[in-house]
């Protein structure tokens, strides 16, 4: 009797990562917008079969969504390929290889990268200090460069810089969950409320300490304390977080300086940038620290975070269901918040309350009221208090114009010409807040800090005469 030939079975053990997952909860996200139906895991499942005879089973779909199951990798490329999406490397793999994998300690001699294709599960996660932030709207591209420095590249030091607000811990929470198979170690550490170097380092290392068969003794002297650090770093592959790192920065002059009295830490971030190691520093931080130069920089990556577009706002507020509004009155709220996730929040919930959900209502107040109240205001004070003189000065120069400014203009504006080397430097120190935009050769504020001049500052334009003379100053270390 001849025997019945069958078919090769499929391999049924991949899954979706953090990232993948994400980009598909997005799109489908995206068609529940545009379709105004809900994208179920059968109605997936029929818009596959339109196109593709075999099909796939909703059952299938859904185990993709959970990501519980493994499933064939067919099924996966389809529905990435009929919700058009580009399915890349990133976006899924071996469902054990997700939970579990093998060390490879490095060689000496040997490149940093070569020895972190494979690396041990994660053995000891300290959370203690991270904000329990909500689902991430949007920012699939952001998460994907991110991942692709962290896990792809190697990166030793990855810093996310934005304004208050913009959602830069919300994204490191996300990049960490689904970086973090790819570690031994995951230790985030929030400098809020400004602890000194050797606090953070002691706490790191006693974490390090329980975990390990080493019982060593810890220093109390910082140069001690930080080359312990990055002993640890090259022995274990560690990812460190340190949230709102601009704490311990200072202010009142040049930003990316630290306090004093706090300078170790932009001594640890450039040694942990320069020195060989196969571990990841990530820092969130409203400026960006001069501790970090050009240097290595094949291992350094910087992401500037800006606001979310339209498409990710409305997804961001979907289940507020009494909240109405069309498309151009959306897209005016966002463009007047600079598409800043937490100020939009704030407003949200004021129209819910004062404008019966109607952001037609609200837009029309704001021809007789303010933009910015209560907390949105007080943010942005803060921000503003940290300037320097000669900051606080340019950024009142460009909050009275609408249009972005030419170099050639500050210069036809400012009488005191021999001092346009500290314009440049103001220039430069209100970028590295993230508070000036460029376009080409043109610069201009920050919206949300526009608004707070022009609304909360009493008589800005008094700064300047009908020529405005910026009294610059050099900066003083």
């Amino acid at each position: 009797m001849a025997k019945t030939l069958r078919s090769p079975q499929r391999y049924r053990g991949f899954v979706l990562t953090t990232v993948g997952l994400q980009k598909l909860q997005e799109q489908i996200k995206q068609l529940e917008i545009q379709t105004r139906l809900r994208q179920s895991p059968r109605t997936i499942a029929e818009r596959v079969q339109l196109s593709e005879p075999e099909g796939i089973h909703p059952i299938t779909v859904r185990k993709i969504l959970n990501g519980e199951n493994g499933v064939d990798k067919r099924s996966i490329q389809l529905i990435f390929r009929i919700l058009q999406i580009q399915l890349e490397e990133g976006d899924y793999a071996h469902a054990g290889l997700c939970h579990q994998s093998t060390e490879v300690q490095p060689s000496v001699n040997a490149p940093a990268t070569a020895s972190l294709k494979v690396v041990s599960p994660v053995k000891h996660q300290d959370w203690s200090e991270a904000v329990d932030e909500a689902h991430l709207s949007g920012r699939v591209h952001e998460l994907t460069q991110l991942n692709q420095a962290v896990i792809t590249e190697h990166c030793r030091f990855v810093q996310v810089l934005g304004i208050a607000g913009v959602g830069k811990t919300a994204l490191a929470t996300m990049l960490v969950k689904a970086a973090q198979p790819e570690f031994e170690f995951v230790i985030w550490r929030c400098l809020h409320h400004i602890p000194t170097i050797p606090t953070v380092l002691t706490s790191i290392l006693q974490c390090l300490s329980k975990r390990t068969e080493e019982n060593f003794q810890l220093p109390t002297h910082i140069e001690e304390l930080k080359g312990m650090l990055i002993e640890q770093l090259q022995k274990h592959r560690c990812l460190l977080v340190f949230d709102h790192f601009d704490a311990v920065l200072c202010g009142r002059q040049y930003a990316g300086y630290c306090r004093p009295g706090y300078e170790a830490y932009g001594e640890l971030l450039r040694i942990v940038a320069e020195v060989p190691h196969q571990s990841c520093l990530i820092i969130t931080s409203r400026e960006k620290p001069r501790a970090i130069g050009l240097e290595r920089e094949s291992y350094i990556r910087s992401l500037q975070l800006n606001g979310l577009s339209l498409l990710e706002c409305q997804q961001m507020f979907g289940n507020h269901s009494e909240l109405v509004g069309s498309t151009d009155e959306w897209r005016s709220l966002v463009e007047l918040f600079a598409g800043n996730p937490l100020a939009l929040k704030v407003v949200v919930v004021c129209i819910q309350d004062y404008f019966n959900g109607r952001i037609s209502n609200y837009l029309r107040y704001l021809n007789h009221g303010q933009l910015l109240f209560g907390d949105l205001r007080d943010l942005l004070s803060q921000q503003f208090n940290r300037l320097s003189e000669v900051e606080r000065e340019l950024a009142c120069y460009l909050a009275l114009h609408q249009t972005p400014v030419s170099i050639s203009q500050f210069c036809k504006d400012i009488a005191l010409l021999s001092n346009q080397p500290y314009l440049l430097e103001g220039l430069d120190s209100l970028n590295r807040r993230s508070l000036l935009q460029r376009q080409g050769a043109h610069f201009s504020l920050n919206p949300m800090m526009q608004i707070y001049i022009n609304e909360c500052l009493p008589e800005p334009q008094d700064t300047f005469s009908s020529k405005p003379k910026l009294k610059l100053i050099s900066h003083q270390n």
